[in-house]
């Protein structure tokens, strides 16, 4: 294919909610059910876990989703992203595993697409963005396509939890300009 039949398919950033990224996995949004883990009393008398009925509040705990890690062992890490435009044809995807990511500095796009099944590819058209500000978590699903991040300043920075291993150990990888010349283009509105 000729440059001038390449495809330049336009794809609006969105905010971040448990609902807009239900399908992709986990936003860490504040829930508005009861906690799931109470602990009341005081740091000097004793803690006691289950309610906040014996003493003042001291925490609660609601369980957000699970994470995934198959054959890897678990590990935090730190991220740093640099500006590189908004522009971008390449996807990957970690079948054997969750990532989460914590916001830390830079407001950022990132790129995600449903899991496909084995051997096929994401559809462009399918692909969604977000915006991740810092304090945003995200726990991107088992099989979900993604790209990660594209900060709108010069430098972000995110907190990663994943798994321990090489990335061809767990990683499919589709190219947009290769199978459909198509690039995918980040836009505000």
């Amino acid at each position: 294919m000729s440059v001038s039949e390449l495809y330049i398919l336009r794809v609006k950033g969105q905010k971040l909610s448990t609902e807009s990224f239900a399908r992709f996995g986990t936003y860490g949004e504040m829930p508005s059910r009861p906690p799931d883990w109470s602990a009341s009393g005081s740091r000097i008398a004793g803690v006691r876990e289950g309610s906040f009925e014996e003493g003042e509040p001291v925490a609660n705990i609601w369980r957000l989703g699970d994470l995934i890690f198959k054959g890897g062992d678990p590990y935090i890490g730190f991220v740093q992203y640099y500006h590189q435009g908004f522009r971008v044809a390449q996807l990957e995807r970690h079948v054997h595993e969750t990532q989460t990511w914590l916001a830390l500095r830079g407001i950022a796009f990132f790129l995600v697409a449903p899991p496909t099944g084995t051997g096929e590819v994401p559809n462009p058209e399918s692909v969604q963005a977000f915006f991740m500000e810092p304090g945003d978590v995200v726990s991107i699903g088992v099989g979900v396509w993604m790209c990660h991040f594209f900060p709108i300043v010069d430098v972000g920075q995110y907190v990663v939890v994943t798994a321990r291993r090489d990335p061809e150990q767990d990683r499919d990888l589709v190219n947009f300009l290769e199978t459909r010349n198509t690039v995918l283009e980040l836009v505000l509105s």
